[in-house]
């Protein structure tokens, strides 16, 4: 196992949990703007929107915590690319149909689901795709190696890394406003 294997799974492992903690943290603030988000999607049945909209923030908080535990890294990641895949699919349509509705990806947002959201969830199936296969060079589950065990320089550019990705993906209602020069103005106002 390299140095570089351990840096990109750590470097991974933290882009996973500040995304889905932050992810998780937002729908829980703003717990009506995402159902409303869900309802407006029109991708679950009626029934199943309370708890659709209960459960995501659930398991985005457990996939930010299971990726810490050695023994569920490797299945975390797993979960994370499924899960991502899904939004992936949800916007999508969202796009293909025409529903003006934002993401609340990350709480209460008035930006527009647009081509950014596809390409930051694209990121993110790489960054989950490449945590797998990170973990499995490492042994697969049980074995992934902890910070500790990596050389200092190996941390740092691999929280670095993270940090900046990770805040790119999160940034990308501001960034879709930046790059689409509506300034805001392409916003619901509903």
């Amino acid at each position: 196992m390299t140095d570089v294997t351990d840096s990109l799974n750590l470097a991974l492992r933290c882009v996973v949990a500040v995304v889905f903690a932050a992810s998780a943290l937002g729908k829980a603030r703003a717990p009506g703007a995402f159902r409303t988000t869900v309802r407006e999607m029109r991708i679950v049945p009626l029934r199943a929107l309370g708890p659709v909209a209960a459960a995501v923030p659930v398991l985005e908080a457990v996939l930010a915590v299971a990726v810490w535990v050695p023994a569920l890294t490797t299945w975390a990641f797993v979960l994370s690319f499924g899960l991502i895949a899904v939004f992936t699919a949800a916007l999508a349509s969202v796009l293909r149909r025409g529903i003006d509705t934002s993401c609340s990806c990350f709480g209460a947002s008035r930006t527009r689901v647009g081509p950014a959201h596809l390409v930051r969830n694209a990121v993110l199936l790489a960054a989950t795709g490449t945590g797998f296969a990170a973990s499995l060079a490492a042994g697969g589950p049980g074995s992934v190696p902890v910070a500790g065990s990596l050389d200092p320089a190996g941390v740092f550019v691999s929280l670095f890394g993270a940090v900046c990705l990770s805040a790119l993906v999160l940034s990308t209602d501001l960034l879709a406003d930046v790059f689409s020069g509506t300034g805001g103005a392409g916003r619901r106002t509903s």
